[in-house]
């Protein structure tokens, strides 16, 4: 991990695909297609700009793009790691 930002544990995305591929991927950060982006000069819409999902992470002390995906393309996405609390089976 980088010393000069901890980003803690990566986590586990499971990407299921509209083609019904499912693809595992370990991340710290997930960007969700969204709306609207300001970039300081205006607003672009999504009809400029392919909405995505976007991954990334931190790996031997640089930050990556782990996966870029067109939304189209992606039926769900989910968190599936597992937690301490998950492993001790939800105890207090």
């Amino acid at each position: 991990m980088s010393e000069r930002y901890d980003h803690g544990p990566l986590q586990t995305y499971e990407v299921i695909y509209t083609s019904g591929h499912i693809e595992r991927v370990q991340a710290h950060q997930v960007l969700m297609p969204h709306d609207d982006i300001d970039f300081g000069f205006g607003v672009r819409t999504t009809s400029q700009l392919e909405k995505r999902w976007t991954f990334h992470g931190e790996f031997d002390g640089h930050w990556r793009l782990v996966l870029s995906v067109p939304a189209g393309d992606v039926k769900s996405v989910r968190n599936v790691s597992l937690t301490a609390d998950d492993l001790a089976g939800g105890a207090s």
